[in-house]
């Protein structure tokens, strides 16, 4: 019986089905992800007998949403958005360091929404920013930088266009461009004028599309004086003693984006010298630090924190700088390495200093451990300065002033006879919002006997602080007012970033 011909609707779905690897060819992956997309369902393949087969009309489909093309640009918006922007130096002057950037961009829409990556990355240098945040909207791809700690929205993308200014983002970054589902983060190099600075950029899924932030780090920082962070003398004297000690454990606490690894940076810049061997262990590396050794966490190689504070600790260190404690066992690793004879500083999220007690010892540590091993806790937030440029006198209202002063008082600081309260009222200087740059607010809290035996009681965090302020210790509402009465920030300001009022 002669075996039936295929129909031409046939032998074309025969020719358009191509193998796995002619398929990782057509959408520029390896076959490792090419499978690991299969599992995840993220393309659709067909399996004949033990090998997959594709439909090249499905790949080009993909390869469409993979790669997005920057066709749907339309380059008098990317213009547009380019004159609200500072002008991008040329040559050497401004540039993206060690991204080669294979076959992009090509095309006009791609040159465009290059000039306005670099524009962006630029313009966020100049303003001072600390993040560029790119995120999808239902009609609009909006940009933002994070100055000051304060959002400020600086361009809006018509929708269409933010896959390609993403993808434009990721490509710099060396972030695979077809693995839209999968979190991703690393980091490129950056120089302006004569400094470095590293990008490193963040990328995750959303509901209306991929979001990119991109945080900005001084890659080579010449560290600051613990007095130009805002740290009051009779802090900086309780601070530097505990980094000066032999051994123990020193904590630095607040929320993210309060300052925390500045404060330690600081700190160990003051104690570093050719007698002390000082490690650091972080997730990622910020600043280079003269005089230490840096350790960046890789967690894909199995590198996370508590492997490397092991590995450290058969390297004969004097102080060890943890990135952040996030678990009990990170926890346990520190205290071990403090009663073992070493200075371990490191970062934990806590709102204020006496709760930082609480929270190691709800994470499981027994408190006798955490009494012989922790000597100093940290808190901090940063909170805008008010522009000099358009700084006028505040008078608070009666109750207000009754109130400030009650609040202060019982938190260690008694408020001055005239205190000298300021407010700005927006200028071009500070874009209208009446600030310009940040100072710290700190409580530094010693630990000695009266409050190790608090520890070993599990006493509340309330009752640990009342009992360091009996001891000088200034609550962080009572250094932010005393900022307020000497006129560096707003009463508003200090309130803002303080919780407990």
């Amino acid at each position: 019986m002669a075996r039936k011909k295929p129909d031409s609707s046939e032998q074309k779905a025969q020719e358009e089905m191509v193998g796995l690897e002619e398929a990782a060819g057509v959408l520029k992956v390896s076959r490792s992800t090419l499978t690991r997309m299969l599992a995840q369902g993220r393309v659709k393949g067909f399996k004949v007998g033990r090998q997959w087969r594709f439909r090249r009309s499905d790949l080009g489909k993909f390869s469409q949403m993979a790669h997005p093309s920057a066709a749907a640009v339309k380059v008098p918006d990317i213009e547009a958005v380019l004159k609200k922007l500072p002008p991008v130096p040329s040559g050497k002057d401004f540039e993206i360091l060690d991204v080669a950037l294979e076959g992009y961009p090509n095309t006009e829409e791609e040159k465009a929404l290059q000039r306005l990556f670099l524009a962006l990355l630029h313009g966020a240098l100049a303003a001072g920013a600390s993040d560029i945040h790119i995120d999808p909207a239902s009609d609009a791809s909006v940009i933002r930088f994070r100055i000051d700690g304060v959002l400020h929205e600086v361009a809006r993308l018509p929708r269409a266009a933010h896959r390609a200014l993403v993808t434009c983002c990721r490509y710099h970054a060396e972030i695979p461009v077809d693995q839209w589902l999968v979190n991703h983060r690393n980091l490129f190099r950056v120089r302006k004028g004569d400094r470095i600075y590293h990008v490193l950029v963040a990328s995750m899924a959303s509901m209306y599309g991929p979001i990119v932030v991109m945080r900005i780090l001084a890659a080579e920082y010449e560290l600051p004086g613990l007095e130009r962070i805002g740290m009051m003398p009779e802090d900086q004297e309780r601070y530097l003693r505990a980094l000066r000690a032999p051994t123990g454990l020193l904590l630095v606490t607040g929320p993210t984006g309060s300052g925390k690894t500045t404060i330690l940076y600081a700190g160990l810049g003051q104690i570093v010298s050719p007698e002390i061997k000082t490690y650091t262990i972080e997730d990622p590396i910020e600043m280079a630090l003269p005089g230490m050794t840096q350790i960046p966490v890789n967690r894909k190689g199995g590198m996370t924190f508590e492997h490397c504070l092991r590995a450290v600790m058969q390297h004969d260190p004097d102080v060890i700088m943890v990135g952040t404690i996030d678990s009990l066992a990170m926890a346990e690793g520190c205290i071990q390495a403090a009663i073992s004879g070493h200075l371990v500083a490191s970062t934990l999220h806590a709102s204020t200093a006496a709760g930082a007690i609480t929270r190691m010892l709800e994470m499981g540590l027994e408190p006798l451990m955490l009494a012989e091993s922790l000597i100093c806790v940290v808190n901090s937030r940063l909170a805008r300065k008010v522009c000099p440029q358009c700084a006028e006198p505040e008078e608070p209202a009666f109750t207000l002033l009754s109130q400030i002063a009650e609040r202060a008082r019982a938190g260690g600081y008694t408020l001055p006879d005239s205190p000298k309260f300021m407010r700005g009222r927006g200028c071009d200087q500070c874009r209208g919002t009446g600030y310009r740059g940040r100072t710290g607010l700190f409580e530094v809290m010693e630990l000695d006997h009266d409050l190790y035996r608090l520890v070993m009681e599990r006493a509340p965090a309330k009752t640990i602080q009342e009992a360091a302020v009996k001891k000088g210790m200034t609550t962080l509402v009572a250094d932010g007012l005393r900022k307020a009465a000497e006129g560096i920030t707003s009463v508003m300001e200090a309130a803002r970033v303080t919780t407990e009022w």
